[in-house]
């Protein structure tokens, strides 16, 4: 991944979700709120070529959306995105500063219903707006599930390698399980 921006302490992401619903609520014309959107657009760091591959896109949008996702070595989530679409980059960089650094539990807690006060709500293009809000907040949950599911899978296969004690018994090996796990 290109260079992250530095995880902020001290802010929830619920606190982020109301914040940023306050700023955009304070903005009572559309125009002032894709004015808006498009600074937050212009802060946005870009994804190299390189990142911009299908595999990293976000189906459902009207324009381009690519978007990578990692977990850290703490276990919170690291996003990186970009689009082909002024207006969509500045709602991606809202969602990367609510959701960047965040733990997974966090992210998954977050409806689209949350992000209703960020709608810029222009007639004709405002729906599709909205689904570009939608589909980049369902992709960024949806492979945080992924990276979650992952790293649950690396530690049961690290804990079952672990879990077995060898002994020799004359010319060859036994093992024998140190603890059992139990499935649900």
């Amino acid at each position: 991944m290109d260079k992250e921006a530095p995880v902020e302490e001290g802010l929830s992401v619920i606190d982020k979700v109301q914040i940023l619903g306050l700023e955009f609520r304070s903005l009572s014309e559309p125009i002032d709120r894709v004015k808006r959107l498009l600074q937050y657009a212009s802060i946005l760091p870009p994804l190299s070529e390189s990142a911009k591959v299908q595999e990293n896109r976000v189906m459902g949008c009207t324009t381009q959306v690519w978007l990578e996702v990692r977990m850290d070595k703490r276990g919170s989530m690291r996003f990186r995105v970009d689009s082909d679409s002024e207006i969509t980059k500045g709602f991606c960089s809202c969602l990367l500063w609510l959701l960047d650094g965040a733990e997974p539990e966090e992210i998954l807690s977050v409806t689209a219903e949350d992000l209703a006060d960020m709608n810029v709500g222009l007639p004709k293009k405002g729906r599709s707006r909205v689904n570009t809000w939608h589909n980049v907040l369902f992709s960024m949950q949806n492979r945080t599930q992924d990276c979650v599911q992952e790293r649950n899978r690396a530690a049961l296969s690290l804990e079952d390698f672990h879990s077995l004690i060898i002994r020799p018994h004359g010319s060859y090996l036994e093992s024998e399980p140190k603890c059992s796990l139990e499935v649900k």
